[in-house]
């Protein structure tokens, strides 16, 4: 990746055209000769382009299904063996009641074999091209996103965690209902049954521990699904479509692959965050600690439900069956919204030294540019750089911690209020 050097500024940058196939540098910057200028080698955008990337989300379904049947042939098998019932595997109702009981078995182990196939298949595809300049690990790492997050960014990635998974949850619950209503009216409709579902997660965490959800729901999906959809598809598609077009259709990929239709359009959202922050910090870190936060969110919380009722606290309003009241879901909305420009205008860009705009007024700092790379990633300079956070608006950060503070102080006051039984 040739970086070149651009004389808009970090202000302007959302205005930077990013060719779609090759990219040159401007004629005189590279004249040696009078009248005779040559030109540098052309830069190759990086993929997968869509029909590719289409490819990886086919093959993220085909994975999950193989190891899903895996899974439940080796449960079988294991019940089987010790039961001695030779009848369990050819009874369908009997066979569906073991799997129930142990689904947490079967999904943990789909997570783990996705996780290996994943790391084998991301290794591999951004090991090309070749680049003698780093070894295998360092390529590896520099093309996911090496760097170290700063603290407004681990902060914030802290504080928008309950705000975003209550939005996108109340998203699911509103498509969820139109999903089933759906079903009702059209029955050839395929029922597809989410994870996010209230019964599934709750068949989940009664026969594992918390620990154990987290790992499943949180820890393996938050790294295998982050390395696909961000570190591989989103690379791809954000240098060759830019940063807009590139973020919304790895996000609808990602929302795809969570096959039933009221939870994909609950994470496409959480899916533009997600990238938004990967690119921002650019750290594949970033986006993967974001998604396991949120997931074992929701862990905890599927948990805490199991034993309110025996407390005498009535569950409705974290087990995310009812929608919530407006003065929660409007600061959250707000909140999550704010998060998302906020990230983007607090990203880290790079300045690295040679004959260009000032991009400084301190004539301490020399002569130093903008390094503006061929496309938008998440890879930094090859040589000496030095990493900069922008500076966001004030008025985005009020707005961002205004929606923050009267979401906790109106989330708080509602569930004193539910476990009060007001």
């Amino acid at each position: 990746m040739d970086p070149f050097s651009n004389p808009v500024g970090p202000d302007g940058a959302d205005g930077v055209e990013y060719p779609g196939q090759t990219a040159s540098l401007e004629d005189d910057q590279f004249a040696t000769v009078p009248n005779r200028p040559v030109r540098p080698d052309p830069v190759v955008i990086p993929g997968p382009g869509p029909f590719e990337a289409f490819a990886w989300l086919i093959g993220v379904i085909v994975v999950h299904l193989v190891a899903s049947a895996i899974m439940v042939v080796l449960v079988a098998a294991a019940v089987v063996g010790i039961s001695g019932d030779q009848q369990l595997v050819q009874n369908p109702e009997r066979l569906q009641k073991m799997i129930n009981e142990h689904i947490g078995v079967v999904m943990g182990g789909d997570q783990v074999l996705f996780v290996l196939v994943v790391l084998l298949a991301v290794g591999l595809r951004l090991a090309v091209p070749f680049d003698r300049s780093a070894g295998p690990f360092g390529r590896l790492g520099n093309r996911l996103g090496r760097l170290r997050m700063c603290p407004q960014h681990l902060l914030t990635i802290a504080v928008i965690v309950v705000p975003v998974s209550v939005a996108c949850g109340q998203l699911f619950v509103a498509a969820n209902r139109l999903w089933r209503g759906m079903l009702e009216t059209l029955p050839g409709l395929p029922d597809v049954p989410a994870i996010q579902e209230v019964n599934v997660l709750a068949t989940m965490a009664e026969g594992l521990s918390l620990p154990g959800m987290v790992f499943v729901l949180a820890v393996l999906p938050a790294v295998g699904e982050e390395l696909v959809f961000r570190g591989v598809i989103g690379r791809g598609l954000v240098a060759r479509g830019g940063v807009v077009h590139g973020i919304f259709l790895t996000s609808l990929l990602f929302a795809m692959a969570h096959i039933n239709p009221a939870h994909a359009m609950s994470v496409f959202p959480l899916g533009v965050l997600l990238h938004v922050v990967h690119l921002a910090t650019r750290s594949i870190l970033a986006p993967i600690l974001l998604h396991f936060l949120i997931n074992g969110w929701a862990a905890v919380l599927t948990k805490a439900t199991l034993s309110m009722p025996n407390r005498g606290i009535d569950p409705a309003l974290l087990a995310g069956e009812e929608v919530l009241p407006w003065f929660v879901l409007v600061p959250a909305s707000l909140a999550s919204f704010c998060a998302v420009v906020y990230f983007w205008r607090s990203r880290i860009e790079f300045r690295v030294p040679g004959d260009g705009p000032i991009s400084s007024r301190n004539p301490r700092d020399g002569h130093v540019r903008w390094w503006w790379p061929a496309y938008r990633s998440v890879e930094v300079p090859g040589g000496p750089a030095e990493a900069v956070r922008l500076k966001p608006p004030v008025e985005l950060t009020v707005a961002l911690g205004v929606g923050l503070l009267c979401f906790y102080v109106a989330l708080g006051w509602e569930v004193s209020r539910a476990a009060g039984g007001g």
